[in-house]
């Protein structure tokens, strides 16, 4: 199976009688789980899938506690995990606590072997379709006319709902109907992924 490719622009600063810069990009395929990568190496090896995935959600939890304890992780020919901290801006490191100092994120930083294997396994090819993009039918008034419809008919809706009811891709649909429950124009409950979004209870 080959992987499919399109170009986007390069936002920077450039003449106006300059075409825009463009940059190729995978459109990505979808996402492998580890429910999927446990079954693929269930084929490979004599291991259950059960058993794959109890070891690696142990991995998941010694890989975290070793990132916390100020490691980096390498794994195998993969490559390595560091951690990344963050703190307000700081002009004089003898005027910050240690307290205002927290953990951000992880890096990962692929191993050349890794790129290497990935480079002679290469199969690309142009995508038909390119890059998905948000639908732009309907203006934002519009959708919440649509949702708010929704709501009077069944009470609740999910993310994917909305994405269906509007045509908005799964980020933005997210981030609108989270804007509009910090608006408190309607109720968001549970955890994902298991939310659901209501309209606001009227006032007596």
């Amino acid at each position: 199976m080959a992987a499919k490719y399109d170009f986007k622009t390069i936002h920077e600063v450039q003449r106006k009688d300059e075409p825009p810069t463009l940059y190729p990009q995978i459109v990505t395929t979808g996402t492998k789980d580890l429910k999927a990568l446990a079954k693929e190496l269930s084929k490979r090896t004599s291991l259950h899938e059960g058993t794959i995935i109890g070891l690696f959600c142990d991995l998941e939890d010694l890989v975290a506690e070793y990132l916390a304890d100020g490691y980096n992780v390498k794994l195998g020919e993969l490559g390595t995990l560091s951690s990344t901290l963050t703190c307000r801006k700081v002009t004089d490191k003898k005027t910050i606590r240690a307290a205002s100092v927290h953990f951000d994120s992880v890096k990962f930083k692929p191993t050349r072997q890794l790129c290497k294997t990935i480079r002679s396994r290469e199969k690309l090819e142009r995508a038909e379709y390119g890059f998905l993009s948000s639908s732009t039918r309907y203006s934002e008034e519009e959708r919440f006319a649509l949702l708010t419809a929704h709501l009077e008919k069944h009470s609740v809706i999910t993310r994917k709902e909305y994405s269906e009811l509007t045509g908005l891709l799964r980020t933005r649909a997210s981030e609108e109907l989270r804007r509009w429950s910090n608006e408190k124009r309607i109720v968001r409950e549970g955890r994902a992924p298991h939310v659901i979004y209501k309209k606001m209870p009227q006032e007596v």
